[in-house]
């Protein structure tokens, strides 16, 4: 089925002896429009491509690309040439569900511009009943912003453009001009080869595989991309498996320990994160979990606590140590409320700085959308562009736009498109200038919640010596036993830090053997060619629709039956070699018939569905004097797509009489022309 039907062509030239036209209708299935050379043929192909705004396919120029009789001068039907001022071209499209008229002129000045209306035929173009939205074109940003008419476009047909990868390393869109390549055939240098005029000045690697793997929608494409990013995801949690190892060992180094043989270096399907721990320390010839360390060094001060420990009870220093609990106690309650208003506080700035954001995020769409206005304002476009009056551009809300609403104002000035570009500018400067000082001021109320945390630590520390302390009311301990109290408490802290240190970690483990493990099975669920069951049946069903079409076509220089599909570059090939190299002239283009129609009705064939947009567009098809024979049957071939609801349009000077005799009986809409096929109008 067809995702692009053009409906029908008019073209409309204002010449210093008035205006000059054509109107050519279109159907599904075979067109063909026929005039003899230097009569208009080619430029009523040229005017279907330059309409869609896909004059890139077929190189970098930004010159209009119209033959003279759209631009300059034309013949007239005395034979003298008429002074053209401008040709529009009007291009009637549909894509099953909706119909669209699209209007592109010749001038100069307005090349990157193109008119839409939408649910509109010509005719009603013509007489101005409808309204036009206008959007721009081979410009920064055409097939990606609101108003870029390749964007349009694209979503009009219902396609998704795959990401490719360019020679520069980086990724972009496959675009329009690129896949359309496949589409359409030029008079002189398309008939070279298959796919033998390509956009390479867009940088894309392997361009022609890029565009036959969209076009027949292989699941290979998804799959190597797929392949990738699965690798890639392998590799990062490598990176981070190796990383947290490594922090582990520093950690346990820190502790005079060692990290367990149980923690794999490198990371495989074998590994695992234990529910223990890695960490050991050496303690008398013995090794030790940290856990275990811990417990025998409380076990070691408790027994030194008690051993300095008196039956006499100090009452005064009693006294003195409660009457300090209770301030410290008082102080601790103090200090969680004001950390308390201090998270409350930090969390409001930081949804301020959010909200802020997003103002300023919504100004620069904004802003955007304004200064695509004023390019399309630069290119020539004539649209009445509309603001919303009664919207606040920066939240949005619909709002009264008098405070006085009632009142009629004929003296209201209405922002222009500049002061609207100019106000959001200024808009954005004061919210970026807001955001910069509310970033200060939360990074301010961070500094000061993490001051409090410290001074809540130290006060909960002297809390929990006061009440070791109340323990011991008796006279002071030893020295020697002091510092062995200190040395046991310093190590018990250090010890429960890193396995704190070590939870963290084992977290970060985890997740990384996780995603490893999940890439890897998700590789060996990939086919090793990367190709699925329906690529392999589409390229087998492929290879035998060429073949047998070749067959059909009267090829003769090579036996049919060592013909194969490339699986690299999806072209056909005979010994691994482009068959272009090993053919006669006119055996080369049976080859990109019998090619170029089996990739068109190849979702037909294989009960499969594939990317194609349905439509051929081929500007003189008979090169190379092939046989008329042969002809014939590739115009037998082409009426038959009306019953698949696809589209062929062939412009052709054959001779009239053998061309009627070629299409006798069969379903094809015709279109001949005598003499000029621009002429003037009544």
């Amino acid at each position: 089925m067809s995702k692009l039907k053009i409906e029908q062509l008019s073209i409309r030239t204002s010449t210093n002896d008035g205006v000059y036209g054509v109107d050519i209708p279109f159907d599904d299935g075979l067109n063909i429009i026929h005039a003899e050379n230097t009569h208009g043929k080619s430029t009523c192909i040229q005017s279907l491509i330059f309409a869609l705004g896909l004059e890139g396919c077929l190189g970098p120029s930004r010159k209009v690309p119209l033959k003279t009789a759209l631009t300059t001068q034309l013949r007239k039907a005395n034979g003298s040439m008429a002074t053209i001022f401008e040709s529009k071209i009007f291009l009637q499209l549909s894509n099953g569900s909706e119909r669209i008229t699209v209007l592109r002129s010749s001038m100069v000045e307005k090349a990157k511009l193109v008119s839409v209306y939408r649910s509109s035929t010509i005719k009603e173009v013509l007489e101005e009943k409808c309204t036009s939205k206008d959007y721009f074109l081979r410009d920064e940003g055409s097939a990606t912003r609101e108003r870029g008419f390749h964007c349009f476009l694209v979503d009009f047909i219902g396609i998704t453009l795959p990401k490719v990868m360019k020679f520069s390393g980086s990724e972009s869109s496959l675009y329009l001009e690129s896949a359309f390549s496949i589409n359409y055939v030029e008079q002189t240098r398309g008939w070279g080869g298959i796919l033998n005029i390509l956009p390479t000045y867009l940088g894309i690697k392997d361009l022609s595989a890029r565009i036959i793997e969209h076009t027949l929608d292989l699941e290979v494409q998804k799959h190597t991309k797929r392949k990738q990013a699965l690798h890639q995801k392998k590799k990062d949690a490598e990176r981070i498996w190796n990383v947290a190892v490594e922090n582990l060992i520093s950690t346990a180094k820190s502790c005079n320990g060692f990290v367990s043989n149980e923690l794999d270096d490198k990371i495989s399907k074998s590994s695992h994160v234990t529910n223990g721990s890695y960490l050991y320390v050496h303690n008398d010839n013995e090794q030790n979990s940290y856990k275990d360390r811990i417990e025998h060094l409380k076990f070691e001060l408790q027994l030194l606590k008690a051993r300095t420990s008196h039956n006499k009870v100090d009452e005064k220093k009693v006294a003195v140590l409660e009457e300090q609990l209770s301030q410290y106690t008082q102080l601790l309650a103090e200090q969680e409320k004001a950390i308390t208003f201090l998270i409350s506080d930090l969390n409001t700035s930081e949804k301020y700085t959010s909200s802020i954001e997003l103002r300023i995020n919504d100004v620069k769409d904004s802003l955007r959308k304004y200064k695509d206005l004023v390019r399309l304002e630069s290119i020539g476009s004539e649209e009445e562009f509309q603001t919303d009056l009664n919207k606040c551009p920066t939240c949005h809300t619909y709002i009264e736009d008098s405070l006085l609403s009632h009142i009629q104002s004929e003296h209201t000035k209405i922002l222009g498109l500049s002061d609207n570009i100019k106000y959001l500018e200024k808009q954005k400067e004061a919210f970026d200038a807001l955001l910069s000082g509310e970033k200060k001021n939360t990074t301010l109320k961070q500094m000061r919640l993490a001051e409090a945390r410290g001074k809540l630590g130290e006060t909960r520390q002297l809390i929990r010596a006061i009440k070791d302390s109340l323990v011991d009311t008796q006279a002071a301990p030893s020295r020697i036993d002091i510092k062995r109290e200190l040395i046991a408490e310093n190590e018990i802290e250090k010890l429960e830090s890193a396995l704190q240190d070590e939870l963290r970690i084992k977290d970060k483990l985890t997740v990384a053997l996780c995603d490893w493990l999940t890439a890897d099975s998700a590789l060996a669920a990939i086919p090793h060619s990367g190709f699925s069951t329906n690529d392999w049946k589409k390229l087998k069903t492929l290879k035998y629709s060429f073949v047998e079409n070749l067959d059909e076509f009267g090829y003769s220089s090579n036996s049919l039956s060592d013909f194969e599909i490339s699986h690299t570059s999806y072209k056909p090939t005979l010994n691994d070699i482009d068959i272009n190299s090993e053919a006669s002239a006119s055996d080369n283009i049976r080859v990109i018939w019998s090619y170029l129609y089996s990739v068109l009705t190849l979702d037909v064939k294989s009960s499969l569905p594939t990317n194609h947009l349905g439509l051929l567009i081929m500007d003189e098809p008979r090169q190379q004097e092939a046989k008329n024979e042969s002809f014939s049957t590739f115009i037998s071939k082409a009426a038959s797509v009306k019953n698949m609801q696809k589209q062929i349009i062939i412009g052709t000077s054959e001779k009239y009489s053998d061309l009627l005799d070629t299409i006798e009986r069969k379903p094809v809409n015709l279109m001949h022309f005598d003499s000029d096929i621009i002429k003037k109008l009544s």
